[in-house]
């Protein structure tokens, strides 16, 4: 082992794809494969993934590495994963149900209204710093407790994706502050799980398991699984929901730090002491001490992927990306309007929103239609981006931008003018597997984490607000806030039919 360079195995559980990662150091990433998994929406407003699949692919995935010949001692592994997925586990440790409700699954809507005539909103933010939504977690449990009461008596633990993973990997049960504080069983104030919330739902508080800093070993990778693996007993980090080691990624390692996030879902945050309270804004803890205040969309570039799939395809094959990006550089939207809301919307409007186009003319082609997808995903963001910099009482100048978006030119630019900000394109698009390496060395090797994100963050490109066009996109975003608002009465209609 003398002179090897050190490393960490990261496994990353996305709802596209599947990856394992060995990360230098440096915050090189030296390997890295993928697989991708299946989704399910058996009913309008239900998103689900199936636990056993997760875990058969990371193993896939990490059997695919070269670890014996890479010349580097891995020192520790780390998960990370999409948030706000329930596993209910049973006494024998296997998972209760085939498929579970993940982030984006909105089954638990008419739960999350009647326990909101429980509890007011301003009560809500109080406690939990968030409004009651479907996507968390507890509401989650509550609806298995309500429709299948079998499986929620059985249970003796719920465990989210990342923490479905480091119980396959360690035997271990735990979760850490980021992944329970989007629960709304977690009081933010005292950084606990919540009796009173527990009892608002009815819900058991030994079915959940212990809160854990993100840094903190779980356990070792259990004999017989490093055996199948071919790697050692290593120690395994607890980790932090994606969005947050996509943030550690992104450089949000000091409080003040912005960053907007295009990945499947796309977000603007910040990073705070304490969070912001606001019906307009969501708050997680960050994988590190501190608080992040975000607005979201849950259909960000998985808009611009069902345009790419439905309307650019060639030989029965999605063409890429960039090709998209040159249609679409070399035209204006001409007055078109995309409501980039596929899977609905979380504060900002409707749970039963769906994707709009308005103002289409006779001469919009396709590149016309690409191009505003993108913008509507921007005009979304930035309402999210204004609440934050009032609740700050000041200007955010720039933003990181880290997920596959960012590796767009033409879309940073289109952000950089839309927000009227500075957009830094950073130059490692594997901001989730970055972050969980940050936490997983600094576990291993006692580094501080921030010292960590700094060193290893390197930015691509920086992208400027063009002077030329500032007064079209002001018009352009009044037009979109002007109509988001009168769509919502239509939205609604969705509803009574669901």
């Amino acid at each position: 082992m003398v002179g090897k360079d050190r490393g960490v195995l990261v496994i990353d559980i996305g709802t596209e794809s599947i990856r394992a990662a060995l990360v230098g150091e440096k915050g090189e990433v030296r390997q890295i494969e993928g697989r991708s998994p299946s989704f399910f929406s058996p009913q309008p407003g239900w998103a689900e993934q199936e636990p056993t699949e997760w875990w058969e692919l990371s193993k896939q995935c990490i059997k695919s590495l070269n670890l014996k010949d890479s010349e580097v001692e891995i020192v520790a592994l780390g998960v990370t994963a999409q948030m706000h997925a329930v596993v209910p586990i049973g006494k024998e440790g296997e998972s209760l149900l085939k498929r579970v409700p993940i982030w984006c699954d909105k089954r638990a809507q008419n739960i999350c209204q009647k326990v909101s005539q429980e509890i007011p909103p301003k009560d809500q933010l109080d406690k939990t710093a968030n409004l009651l939504i479907s996507n968390w977690t507890g509401p989650k449990m509550k609806w298995i407790q309500k429709n299948a009461p079998d499986v929620y008596r059985k249970t003796s633990v719920f465990l989210t994706a990342k923490d479905y993973l480091n119980f396959k990997l360690t035997g271990g049960c735990f979760t850490d502050f980021s992944e329970a504080s989007g629960s709304f069983l977690f009081s933010w104030k005292e950084k606990a799980w919540s009796d009173e919330l527990l009892s608002l739902f009815n819900l058991d508080r030994e079915k959940l398991p212990p809160i854990v800093p993100s840094i903190q070993v779980v356990g070792r990778v259990r004999e017989e699984v490093a055996h199948f693996l071919d790697i050692p007993e290593l120690p395994v980090i607890c980790g932090a929901g994606d969005m947050l080691c996509l943030l550690l990624g992104g450089g949000m390692v000091e409080e003040g730090k912005s960053c907007d996030v295009a990945g499947t879902a796309a977000d603007v945050s910040v990073f705070s002491p304490y969070p912001l309270i606001s019906p307009k804004l969501m708050n997680l803890h960050h994988a590190i001490d501190g608080w992040i205040s975000f607005g979201i969309l849950d259909s960000g570039g998985g808009s611009l992927r069902w345009f790419r799939d439905a309307f650019y395809q060639e030989k029965g094959k999605a063409i890429s990306y960039s090709e998209i990006d040159k249609e679409a550089y070399t035209v204006e939207s001409d007055g078109l309007l995309f409501f980039p809301y596929l899977l609905g919307e979380r504060l900002m409007g409707s749970p039963h929103a769906r994707g709009v186009f308005l103002g289409i003319l006779p001469h919009h082609q396709r590149s016309h239609f690409a191009r505003a997808v993108m913008e509507g995903v921007a005009f979304d963001l930035k309402m999210s981006l204004e609440e934050i910099e009032n609740l700050r009482g000041e200007v955010i100048p720039k933003l990181s931008a880290i997920g596959g978006g960012a590796k767009s030119d033409l879309w940073c630019q289109i952000k950089a003018d839309i927000y009227e900000k500075e957009i830094w394109a950073l130059q490692e698009a594997e901001g989730g597997i970055m972050g969980a390496a940050m936490l997983s060395f600094s576990s291993a090797l006692e580094r501080p984490v921030n010292q960590l994100g700094k060193e290893w963050m390197q930015i691509r490109k920086k992208f400027y607000p063009d002077p030329n066009r500032l007064a079209l996109y002001r018009e352009g975003y009044q037009q979109f806030k002007n109509f988001h608002h009168s769509l919502q009465n239509i939205f609604s209609q969705y509803g009574k039919e669901e």
